[in-house]
């Protein structure tokens, strides 16, 4: 006999555990490549401010880096213990 209280689980939930939070792997992960997105950012933002880029580029990529820096913290505080 089915349960009338439990949803069926659906293919969006296939990194989630059974509580709803994210694996221990898939938040690593994310954290992975937000920390590599920070270097690359931070990185890609000296070469252009050196070099003879329009500064513009040099704004975005600096943009991007403060963007990767907020969402490593909100990730950070919304999976602390």
């Amino acid at each position: 006999m089915s349960d009338p209280y439990r949803f069926a689980r659906s293919s969006g939930d296939a990194g989630r555990r059974h509580d709803g939070t994210p694996s221990r792997q898939g938040r690593y992960a994310t954290r992975a490549v937000l920390w590599l997105l920070i270097i690359l950012g931070a990185t890609a933002n000296a070469v252009t401010s050196f070099g003879s880029f329009h500064p513009l580029i040099s704004v975005g990529f600096g943009l991007l880096t403060v963007l990767c820096i907020v969402l490593l913290v909100m990730h950070h505080l919304r999976h602390r213990k």
